[in-house]
Parts: C-alpha cells; sequence; structure tokens
C-alpha cells in the first residue's frame, strides 16, 4: 500500500530546480535502462504531447513510498495547460501514475522501451467543458486520468496493454489515443469498432503495490 506522507506541492523555485534536472532533452541510455521493471524504484518516462516536456523521473524509491521530487514533475507534465500554473497544476492521483508505469512495464517486456505521450492529464472545469465529447464528470477533473499513445505502437496494441495489468482502471479506445484512469475496472470504445481481444494477453495480470 502507498505511503504518501503529507507535503505540500514544491515551491516554484525547488521545483524548477527539480524539474529541470529530470527533463530529459534526449532520454540517455541510462534512462532507458531506468524505464525497466524494477522492484524497488518505479520510473516513468514520459512526453508531453506538442511540447518538447520529457521527462524519465522516479516517484518511487523504495517500493512503497511517495517519492516527491520525481511525482511532483509528473504532476508538472501532466496539469492542463490550457489555464494558469495555479489552477492546472495539482496533484495527480498516486494509483493513476502507477497504472502509467505498470503499462510502461508491459510494454517494456515486449521490447518496447519509449516514452508513454500524454495528449491529456488533468483537466479544469473549463478545459473539459470545451473538450469535444468530454465526460461531464471526467476522471481528468479529478487527476484520475490520462490520454496517451506511444509512438509506433497501435492504440489496440497499447489499449491491450493497458487492459493486461491488474491495477488498470478504466480504458478508453480510441482511434488516436487509449484513455487511462484510476477508477473502476471498465472498458469502452471511442470512435473504433468494438475490438476483438486476445485472451491469452486479457489473462495476463500484473502485480501492484497498491491496496485496491
Amino acid at each position: 500500500m502507498w505511503v504518501m506522507r503529507t507535503q505540500p506541492l514544491m515551491r516554484r523555485r525547488d521545483f524548477l530546480f527539480a524539474f529541470t534536472a529530470a527533463t530529459v532533452a534526449g532520454i540517455s541510455p541510462a534512462a532507458v535502462r531506468a524505464a525497466v521493471p524494477s522492484s524497488t524504484q518505479r520510473v516513468l518516462w514520459l512526453r508531453r504531447a506538442g511540447t518538447s516536456d520529457e521527462i524519465a523521473v522516479p516517484f518511487c524509491i523504495d517500493g512503497r513510498t511517495v517519492y516527491y521530487p520525481g511525482y511532483n514533475a509528473i504532476c508538472w507534465l501532466m496539469r492542463d495547460r490550457h489555464v494558469a500554473a495555479a489552477e492546472g497544476y495539482v496533484r495527480i492521483d498516486i494509483v493513476e501514475i502507477e497504472a502509467l508505469w505498470e503499462v510502461q512495464q508491459a510494454l517494456a517486456l515486449q521490447g518496447v522501451r519509449r516514452p508513454l505521450i500524454i495528449t491529456s492529464g488533468f483537466r479544469s472545469v473549463q478545459t473539459n467543458l470545451a473538450t469535444e465529447n468530454a465526460a461531464r464528470n471526467s476522471m481528468h477533473c479529478y487527476g484520475k486520468a490520462a490520454d496517451m499513445y506511444v509512438d509506433g505502437i497501435s492504440t489496440r496494441d497499447l489499449f491491450d496493454a493497458c487492459w493486461s495489468r491488474a491495477v488498470s482502471g478504466g480504458i478508453g479506445y480510441y482511434d488516436s489515443h487509449v484513455h487511462l484512469d484510476s477508477a473502476s475496472r471498465r472498458w469502452w470504445v471511442g470512435d473504433l469498432a468494438v475490438p476483438v481481444f486476445d485472451p491469452a494477453l486479457a489473462n495476463i495480470r500484473g502485480d501492484s503495490v497498491v491496496n485496491a
């Protein structure tokens, strides 16, 4: 079970220092090696679509507690970029972050070591209202969802990777991205025909440090 010690978001000056140190201009071989399964350290490799923001940072280094410098950098990358930082930069659900990490591990085990490209993370209410076909009570508004894709990987294969992990909650299958949230286990199809699942893959379940 995760232990999140009470701690405010970093001061802007301290955060920028940590974020600058964690930002990856060109992912190094060491960073790529970090984004693979580990019994304790959990490193998440993300890129924000349409920007130069790219990070490979640990959000946990002991297998149990949150490592805040990395966690805060992930929250910053997943902020709502359409509003002021004071409103768009919030705490992302740690279970959602672990779910993203689990998906990255599923891909890494298949030899795919690339960043998850985030098209939408947290959404303010006004951003959600302006988002076409967004659910009124979207998990994005609670910091519990991400829309993403991976270069060179079909949305079907990314969906299967999400479906294979026990910690994954809601999974939405769309033409250009996959939605993943940390709410109840469920799935839906956005603008594509219902996929035919591979039972062998669907029965694979990854171990989670989070008690469901």
